[in-house]
């Protein structure tokens, strides 16, 4: 009876002892996108994604580092003609203006002329003894809308960035202008067109520096410089000077500070 007893003992203990030691089963591993067929990375559907209508409305530029929407801005700018036949000195403007968004503003712009004879109209006087009939650009009002759809940023001797947008302009005004003539300069106005392409470099929240190029074109009248007389007027009435009228187009390049309230 001991022996028996001893021995469920003994094989109570040794099953015991093969229950605790024996190990327990690995935990089973997470299944990853390259060992399982069906989690693969399906490149058809993300380029599908990356194409798909959704994504027309995508910005580009996320975050501008000066803004210019919902701003009033005031130029001051200065230039010369570009291609006034007979004419030389110098323009000068003032813009002020406001944008209601990144693309769309509108400005008023006033420009004044001090220009005079250049060196070919001089030598042509000296040579000849006469003086071409022509008028001369005096000043301009004009209302114009614009349109910036370009936006950039450049490396500047890899020290720094600049960021710049270029734009056009569109608008209608009236301009001034004075016909030459040997009894005495008059002084006449004309509606006027101005379509100008301009660009502005960033270099704080409130200054910028503007380059436009400027073109406007008038109807302007014309008359001779020289009275014309009948052989026996005697010095009577001036007859035979109305030339017309001419669309005549002025070209200038301007440079000039913005200042952004």
């Amino acid at each position: 009876m001991k022996t028996l007893t001893l021995t469920l003992m003994l094989l109570g203990s040794s099953l015991a002892y093969a229950q605790t030691s024996t190990p327990a089963p690995a935990a089973p591993k997470a299944a990853t996108p390259a060992s399982s067929g069906n989690d693969k990375l399906d490149i058809k559907k993300l380029e599908q994604k990356y194409w798909s209508a959704k994504d027309d409305d995508f910005a580009v530029v996320q975050n501008r580092r000066y803004t210019k929407a919902n701003r009033l801005f005031l130029s001051i700018n200065g230039g010369v003609p570009f291609n006034d036949a007979f004419s030389a000195g110098t323009v000068y403007s003032g813009n002020l203006g406001y944008f209601f968004n990144e693309r769309w503003g509108f400005d008023v712009e006033y420009k004044s002329g001090a220009l005079s004879d250049n060196d070919s109209t001089k030598l042509f006087n000296e040579r000849y003894g006469i003086y071409p009939d022509h008028n001369v650009f005096q000043s301009s009002m004009i209302l114009s809308g614009t349109l910036v759809p370009f936006y950039a940023k450049m490396s500047f001797m890899d020290t720094s960035i600049i960021y710049f947008d270029m734009g056009f302009s569109l608008g209608a005004g009236t301009l001034s202008y004075k016909i030459k003539q040997q009894t005495g300069d008059l002084i006449e106005s004309a509606p006027v067109v101005k379509l100008g392409i301009f660009q502005q470099i960033f270099f704080t929240e409130h200054f910028a520096l503007r380059a436009e190029l400027a073109n406007t074109w008038s109807n302007q009248q014309r008359y001779k410089y020289y009275v014309t007389l009948p052989a026996n007027a005697g010095g009577g009435a001036v007859t035979d000077r109305d030339l017309g009228k001419k669309m005549t187009n002025d070209t200038s390049l301007l440079l000039g500070l913005t200042y952004w309230f």
